[in-house]
């Protein structure tokens, strides 16, 4: 399947309702100064990419075409989520513990909470994996490091690893802080 900016604004509004509900206590969700809403709009390109942007003085995502022509939902809506992640990236570290860090932890973070979203959207940890997993026929992640990104396969693993401490009960904010306080900074 794909997504048309429709349904992909549709998921971004709800991804931001589970996000206010579960890390800024019901309030709105902010980047730059901005609410984060649910406007999604599209730019040319075939390689899946998505950034935030402001729209109308709200910060929405801008979305390649290439990223919601993609085939499985879940992937596409994994990599919303993620673009979401990287706004709330800076609120959630501090809320976890690791306040004012940077480097890997921001490109993982916004992995985790993709998937921890999607997860609490109804999504099964084996689906988001199964979806991230076919990374290298999708290209949402690249086989390499490439600035604070980490390879694919490390990027799948720290999901694996949150879902395993989940799995064992382990508080999303105490899970993320023992996977993303090891890596990297800058």
């Amino acid at each position: 399947m794909s997504m048309t900016t429709d349904q992909a604004g549709a998921f971004v509004t709800a991804a931001l309702s589970k996000i206010s509900e579960l890390f800024y206590a019901g309030a709105t969700p902010t980047a730059f100064d901005m609410p984060m809403v649910g406007k999604v709009i599209t730019e040319e390109g075939e390689q899946p990419n998505g950034n935030l942007t402001p729209i109308d003085e709200e910060m929405g995502l801008v979305v390649s075409k290439g990223l919601l022509a993609l085939h499985d939902d879940l992937t596409i809506k994994f990599a919303l989520g993620h673009e979401l992640g990287h706004g709330t990236s800076l609120h959630i570290l501090s809320q976890v513990g690791l306040e004012g860090i940077s480097g890997q932890a921001t490109e993982v973070i916004a992995d985790l909470s993709a998937a921890y979203i999607l997860v609490q959207l109804g999504s099964t940890w084996d689906a988001v994996i199964g979806s991230i997993s076919t990374w290298r026929d999708t290209d949402i992640f690249d086989a390499h490091a490439s600035g604070h990104h980490p390879p694919g396969d490390e990027r799948v693993a720290h999901v694996r690893a949150l879902q395993g401490l989940i799995g064992k009960k382990v508080a999303f904010k105490d899970a993320a802080y023992q996977i993303c306080n090891p890596l990297p900074r800058s």
